[in-house]
This record gives C-alpha cells, structure tokens and sequence, in this order.
C-alpha cells in the first residue's frame, strides 16, 4: 500500500533504484549518451531524504533507471489513469557518484549510470589466444573472467567467423580489446 501511495503522489514520472538502497529516490533531470560500439553512460541527478548517503553505498551497486512517457490525462474525473509501464528500462551499475548539495529536508545527488561492461575497462591484460574465432574469444573473456552469465550478453550473427591462429592482448584492458576485435571483423555491439 505504501509503494502505491508513493508512486500516486511521485511527481517524477522516471523512476531510478539503486540495489540495497532503501531510500526513496527523486529523479529530477537526466542526460545520457549511447551509440552503436560505445557504452551508454547517464548521468542522473536525483533527490532524497536521507540526507547522508555515502558513496561507499552507491559505488558499484546495481542500478535500474526507467524512462516514462508523460502522465495521461484521466479521460473521466475522478478515475485514476491505469499505470504506466516504461517506455525503456536500462540496467547498469552506478560508476560515479556526488552530492551536489543539501537542506534540512533533503539532498540532492548524481549517479553515473554504466552497464556492467564499462568495468571491463579496468586493468590490463597481456594473453594470447589461439585457433578462435573472434565471436569466441570475446565469448571466453566474458563467461570465463567476468562471469558473465546467458542473459547477459548474447550474439545475433549473420555469418560465420573464421578461426585465427593467434591474437594477442597486449597492455589492453578487456574492454579495449574486445572493441578492437569486434571492430575488425565489422561486429558492433549496443
């Protein structure tokens, strides 16, 4: 019922969660970037309550950010609208985070929202790999070092890849090196 409550009286008509984060969270403005072969980043300015959050919280948690459509007008008075569902939902893992400032009620906050590829971005590697097709080393890395499990990523192919002698990662991080690989045999990714 409470949840019910909240979501009637919610003047924000886009939605920001943050795993174990239990406090109420008040999206005020958004920006975001995306394109084919580069990682989505949103930067999302939100307010709350709870006027201490610490960043130890936020940093590398789980976050989902839904986007909605402006609120219908109820075609009857008295009838409240049926309950939107979002236009687009984006599941990632929060990479940045600061207050911006803060009153006796609340406080206002940003999060950088990422998927969870853009930690594949830190560090580096030196391997080399052989007798796989691009498709499978890139597979490799995600399932065998990143434990990235079916739902998480999969491949819409066209055609077969053919199988390479040997590759080398050389001082790349993981995330460098599969963008590298992808882009030479013409695969992109979103």
């Amino acid at each position: 019922m409470l949840n019910e409550l909240r979501s009637f009286f919610d003047h924000s008509r886009h939605k920001l969660t943050v795993r174990d984060v239990d406090a109420l969270l008040d999206v005020l403005a958004f920006e975001g970037t995306e394109g084919l072969s580069e990682l989505f980043s949103y930067h999302v300015e939100f307010t709350s309550a709870e006027g201490d959050i610490a960043a130890e919280k936020m940093l590398g948690q789980d976050a989902t950010f839904s986007l909605y459509s402006a609120p219908q007008q109820s075609p009857m008075r008295g009838f409240i609208p049926p309950a939107a569902s979002p236009l687009r939902t984006l599941h990632g893992v929060v990479t940045g985070f600061k207050r911006l400032s803060g009153s006796v009620d609340e406080a206002r906050y940003e999060i950088t929202l990422e998927p969870h590829f853009a930690l594949l971005g830190r560090g580096q590697q030196f391997r080399i790999y052989q007798h796989q097709s691009v498709p499978q080393i890139v597979e490799s890395i995600l399932r065998s070092r990143h434990d990235f499990r079916g739902q998480d990523f999969f491949f819409n192919l066209v055609r077969d890849y053919p199988k390479r002698d040997q590759v080398m990662q050389y001082g790349e991080s993981d995330l460098d090196f599969i963008s590298r690989l992808l882009a030479d045999v013409g695969i992109w990714y979103r």
